[in-house]
C-alpha cells in the first residue's frame, strides 16, 4: 500500500454523492511542483493553487482521476481536502 493513496471510501462517497470533482491537497516533492502541476492538468484538475515553498498543490480534481493523482511522479502524498460542496444539483 502507498502512503500517498487518498482514502478510496471517501472516493467512494463522493461518487456516490454525485460529486464530479474532489478537492485534493498534494504533497510534491522538493522542485517538483512544475511537473505535477502540469500531469495534473493533464489529468483534468485545476490546480487552485500551490506553494513551493512547502511543496503543497491544492487542486480540484474529477472523481474518476483520483486514483491516477497518486501515480505521478513526484507526488508523495494525496490527501482529501474539505469540504465537497461541488454536487450534482437534485433534479
Amino acid at each position: 500500500m502507498s502512503s500517498a493513496k487518498p482514502d478510496k471510501n471517501r472516493i467512494e462517497q463522493a461518487k456516490r454523492d454525485g460529486h464530479l470533482t474532489v478537492p485534493l491537497m498534494i504533497s510534491v516533492q522538493p522542485g517538483r511542483d512544475e511537473e505535477v502541476e502540469q500531469a495534473l492538468t493533464r489529468l483534468g484538475a485545476t490546480v487552485e493553487s500551490r506553494d513551493p515553498r512547502i511543496g503543497y498543490l491544492r487542486a480540484e480534481m474529477p472523481v474518476d482521476a483520483v486514483e491516477n493523482a497518486y501515480l505521478i511522479t513526484g507526488v508523495s502524498k494525496v490527501d482529501l481536502d474539505e469540504p465537497m460542496s461541488n454536487k450534482l444539483p437534485e433534479p
